[in-house]
């Protein structure tokens, strides 16, 4: 009687064994259906992060511009040439007032920033500069700022207003600074 009594043991104990090798499908029902919650949470948080993140990049990258803009003109204002200086040969200096934007974003290392496009919920803003406020821009086709982009009110900057400082394939536009400068002069 003790043998059957240990087999009829030692089989239960190797049914119960058996039995926990695996998660119920209920169990796997409940951790899909958290996970996927969970994941509904965090995209759009996600999403938001990254489109946040690209304004401020963008809005930084045109202050930069800006800064290097505004130096040039001081330079070329002042002739003084310790900055900007061009290919050996070259006429394009400070002190002849021949700066184009092109030497200005080589001599401060910025080509990237001025070639640098932002795509926003389908739209793609690239630099300009704005004559009126002597300010750069990441503008979208229609003109307006990306940092209007989820405004209800957006500033479009008209375009006989603004110059756009890269062309449609990145290559960035020779534009003469100081005549730029005597052009956007209110």
């Amino acid at each position: 009687m003790n043998e059957i009594q240990a087999v009829k043991t030692a089989k239960i104990e190797e049914v119960k064994k058996n039995s926990k090798k695996g998660f119920t499908l209920v169990e796997l029902v409940v951790v899909i259906a958290i996970l996927a919650i969970l994941a509904a949470i965090a995209i759009p948080v996600v999403a938001s992060t990254i489109k946040s993140s690209q304004i401020s990049s963008a809005q930084s990258n045109a202050q930069t511009i800006e800064l290097a803009i505004k130096e040039a003109q001081a330079a070329m204002s002042s002739g003084d040439d310790s900055v900007f200086n061009t290919a050996a040969g070259s006429t394009n200096t400070a002190s002849s007032g021949k700066l184009t934007v092109d030497d200005v974003a080589k001599a401060k290392k910025i080509e990237t920033a001025i070639k640098s496009t932002y795509t926003v919920d389908g739209k793609t803003y690239a630099c300009y500069w704005d004559k009126d406020s002597h300010k750069v821009y990441f503008l979208d086709a229609s003109g307006y700022k990306i940092e209007d982009h989820d405004k209800t009110t957006k500033t479009a900057i008209a375009a006989d207003k603004k110059v756009a400082l890269t062309s449609d394939k990145g290559a960035i536009v020779t534009l003469n600074v100081a005549t730029w400068a005597e052009n956007t002069k209110s």
